[in-house]
Formats: structure tokens, sequence, C-alpha cells
């Protein structure tokens, strides 16, 4: 049987912009259950992986009001949360001036 790599998007129907996850087929990860938001900022896949439970976050925070908004996602999912929990973050913030420049 041949594994394919999956793709979950934090929208529904994956035709906007928004958050994504993917798994490769060549490892077994199997999905549990999918939580996700409206606006497709963040989304969280629990499942297994050889044997194993994992959970896979990855959020997404415009860089106004990033701080609160990502306080305030993650009080809400803390009890989805331990020590097999990966959390990816895109804050959109630019690191230097030079990232800044419109040139």
């Amino acid at each position: 049987m041949k594994r394919q790599e999956k793709m979950l998007h934090g929208n529904r129907n994956g035709k906007k912009d928004g958050v994504a996850i993917f798994t490769s087929g060549k490892k077994d990860f199997k999905t549990k259950t999918v939580t996700r938001d409206k606006e497709g900022h963040y989304i969280m896949i629990k499942g297994t992986i050889q044997q194993g439970d994992i959970t896979l976050v990855n959020i997404y925070a415009s860089n106004i009001g990033a701080t609160k908004y990502i306080k305030q996602l993650l009080t809400e999912i803390k009890g989805e949360i331990d020590s097999n929990t990966i959390i990816v973050m895109y804050f959109n913030t630019p690191l230097t001036p030079m990232d800044r420049s419109s040139k």
C-alpha cells in the first residue's frame, strides 16, 4: 500500500490564505482530530505516529495584535498541549529596518 502525503488547511475549503500542515507519506501518521478557526489563522491536528500520540499546531499571527492573539489562543488550547506537542508560528513581523523597506 502506497502512503501519500496529506495537507490539512487552517481554512475549511483550502482556497484562500491560511495556515496548513503537511504530513509526509514516508511516516505512518494517522489523524485523530483537526481543530481550526474560521479565519484560517490556526490549525491543531492530533494524531499518532509510530504508535505514539502527537499534536501539531500551526499558528499565524499578523503583526497587528500578535501578542494578544497568541496569548489568547494558547490559553484556550492549553489543555490540549503536552510534551508531545509541536507548535510552529508565523509572526509576519519585520526583524530588521531593511525588512520594513518598501523598496
